[in-house]
């Protein structure tokens, strides 16, 4: 089996929950009546050198800022260390339980245990276990129905198709307790692994190619914003994310398109919906950049887009999304407390966000492949944002960071079927509203991974 397939089939995590229901391992075990339970996973370590400066500190007019600067997940700043990490991905064992085909129907369970080295200077080891998948699926004409905790839909597909699934990315540090961020908040959301019930369609084949559809339900999050006493928490009805997929090719072109989106509304709390009132009222200087100072709710919602371009060993990805409310890294995906995803301001007014990231491969046979990348997340600014300029209502000027971009190249080979050598590097850009300089972090090292 060549590491390709292998690959597809067991190596990925996002991978193996979007194919939960056929996982075509190494390790398989099998009954006489028909039984069946496979193995799967994958290990892996880096050993990397990053490099970040310091936060901007002073403003536009040349004055230092009373409030200092935001930033929305990722490394903060000044730091030069060298650590052995675990990548984007974590160590991953996987386990398939799958009954016999009965009536025309597969009916599976699905447990994934990912586990990570990093932890930073504690002997005993303080990296986490997550159970990203636990999951229950049944498969037939009518497509597959999966109820559990596994791979969201929304932006599944942009982080399918970055090279850096293979590699460490952004926020290479020693003192990091959990798995790296890749491309994440680089070039789009986090889809992350959330409890669901999502539907696979059967796929219609058409154009030369097969057109696939998914949808789902979502246990809804809260949506924090830089105040915490103005975000919403009132989780009254699940998220709805959707996709449409086309696989197919003209000639010795192979075309992959999908288009993905989410959306969810969140209210407030009493208590919220009077901060918010609050906090509309004590900056009625900038009351003019919102419509209402009355809103309950928040919408969060975005579209993402995307497609893959394959001739013979070149592969050209190009993917893209906007949202509100979403946040940089994304409203549903690593918030670490209130001011950490920056889908609301201050006030609680819905931020916009928009990214994409474009990448070029190469195979040039023998298990070695190339490729580089670039790509980054924005944050549009608000009213309240725009405000910080000149704050009236007493409070600290504070600098956001609005911007951030990665320049990212691998190497990579394949020395069997099922170990892989990996070298990259990259430079990450991020900018803020109020700041002349902006804050640099480069990185690069060697890894690998044994797949089974």
């Amino acid at each position: 089996m060549n590491i390709k397939r292998k690959i597809a089939i067991a190596a990925v995590p996002a991978v193996m929950a979007l194919a939960s229901t056929s996982v075509d391992s190494k390790i398989l075990l099998m009954s006489q009546e028909g039984w069946e339970v496979s193995f799967d996973g994958a290990a892996n370590a880096f050993v990397m050198k990053n490099s970040v400066s310091d936060i901007p500190t002073d403003t536009n007019e040349g004055e230092r800022l009373a409030g200092g600067f935001k930033t929305f997940g990722g490394v903060a700043g000044g730091n030069d260390d060298t650590s052995i990490v675990t990548g984007l991905l974590p160590n991953v064992w996987g386990m398939t339980l799958k009954a016999p085909t009965a009536n025309g129907l597969d009916i599976s369970a699905r447990l994934g245990l990912y586990t990570h080295m990093n932890g930073g200077d504690n002997s005993l080891g303080n990296g986490q276990i997550n159970l990203r998948e636990t999951s229950g699926s049944v498969s037939g004409s009518f497509g597959t129905v999966l109820v559990g905790r596994s791979l969201g839909i929304h932006q599944s597909n942009a982080i399918l198709n970055d090279m850096l699934l293979f590699g460490v990315g952004a926020a290479a540090t020693a003192n990091n307790s959990n798995t790296t961020l890749g491309r994440i908040g680089l070039g789009y959301l986090y889809t992350d692994f959330q409890p669901q019930i999502s539907w696979t369609l059967p796929g219609v084949d058409a154009l030369n190619g097969n057109f696939g559809a998914k949808i789902g339900i979502f246990d809804p999050n809260t949506v924090a914003a830089d105040t915490a006493a103005v975000s919403a928490s009132d989780k009254h009805a699940p998220r709805v994310e959707a996709q449409i997929t086309y696989n197919g090719g003209i000639g010795d072109l192979g075309v992959n398109l999908w288009v993905d989106g989410s959306y969810q509304n969140t209210e407030r709390t009493a208590a919220e919906a009077a901060a918010f009132d609050n906090a509309f009222t004590a900056t009625a200087g900038a009351a003019d950049q919102y419509e209402s100072g009355k809103d309950n709710d928040v919408d969060s919602a975005a579209v993402g887009f995307g497609t893959k371009l394959s001739y013979q060993g070149f592969a050209l990805v190009a993917s893209g999304f906007y949202g509100s409310g979403m946040g940089v890294r994304g409203q549903h995906s690593l918030q670490t407390g209130a001011g950490a995803t920056g889908a609301l301001d201050d006030q609680g007014t819905e931020r916009r966000s928009y990214g994409g990231y474009i990448q070029g491969t190469y195979d040039f046979g023998q298990g070695t492949s190339a490729g580089y990348s670039y790509g980054g997340n924005c944050l549009t600014r608000t009213g309240r944002d725009m405000h910080l300029y000149a704050p009236t209502d007493g409070s600290d000027a504070t600098g956001i960071m609005n911007c951030q971009t990665m320049h990212s190249g691998m190497i990579w080979h394949n020395v069997t079927d099922n170990f892989r050598l990996v070298a990259e590097g990259g430079y990450t850009e991020k900018t803020w509203y109020l700041a002349l300089e902006e804050q640099e972090d480069s990185f690069g090292g060697v890894g690998a991974f044994f797949f089974w």
